[in-house]
């Protein structure tokens, strides 16, 4: 893929060392000529300097072959015009990420795809794991919070031990939709049987999580 990197902040230089990782070829922008000169040391990139608003510096970054465009600065009305301009030079894939959640339908609206405040996802993030027990990992929320996706290590006392998904009362407030057992990954189903020392990945309506962890840990 050619990909379009718009600020090398945090966000954008974690991007540029995803993308060249995985060998896509990467053109970053950004106004500050020292990350530039940095970025450029550290991986095989093509830098801009200049102003990714402006439809010359695009074009000079070969957005006429983009097949995505990313913008990662702190500033959402940089990132609101930038991905303007590209969306109107026909780049199909553009993702920017909005700080100010009251602008996101604006982005919305202009058909890119919202990452909304790094900062505040993090918070959450975190918030989230004071308040849950410490044998849950990878939390995702999904729907506004709404519901969540997480793994929870299954203790030598839990009471579902032995017993198969279908013999469990989840009620329709869980659903047991993956289980990791000595490496290796089980799609599970009805006469599935849960051991100690499975990890086993639930989604679950967020009110319904403790429930959840009460029974499988």
């Amino acid at each position: 893929m050619y990909i379009i990197v718009v600020g090398l902040g945090g966000i954008g230089r974690n991007l540029v060392y995803l993308a060249t990782q995985n060998r896509h070829n990467v053109v970053v922008i950004d106004k500050n000529p020292d990350r530039c000169r940095d970025i450029a040391g550290k991986y095989d990139v093509i830098t801009l300097v200049g102003d990714a608003t402006t439809r010359s510096v695009l074009e000079d970054a070969g957005i006429d072959r983009a097949d995505s465009l990313i913008t990662t600065t702190s500033d959402d009305a940089a990132n609101l015009m930038t991905v303007l301009v590209a969306s109107d030079l026909g780049v199909k894939n553009i993702v920017s990420v909005v700080n100010d959640q009251d602008h996101t339908d604006m982005f919305k609206r202009a058909g890119v795809n919202v990452q909304e405040n790094p900062d505040l996802a993090v918070a959450q993030q975190l918030y989230g794991a004071m308040q849950r027990p410490k044998n849950i990992k990878d939390v995702i929320r999904i729907g506004d919070g709404k519901a969540e996706i997480f793994e929870v290590a299954v203790t030598n006392m839990s009471a579902v031990v032995g017993k198969a998904l279908s013999q469990l009362s989840l009620q329709g407030e869980g659903l047991v939709v993956a289980i990791e057992r000595n490496g290796k990954i089980i799609v599970p189903r009805g006469d599935t049987k849960i051991l100690a020392g499975d990890k086993v990945t639930i989604f679950a309506q967020s009110r319904f999580v403790n429930k959840m962890v009460s029974m499988f840990a």
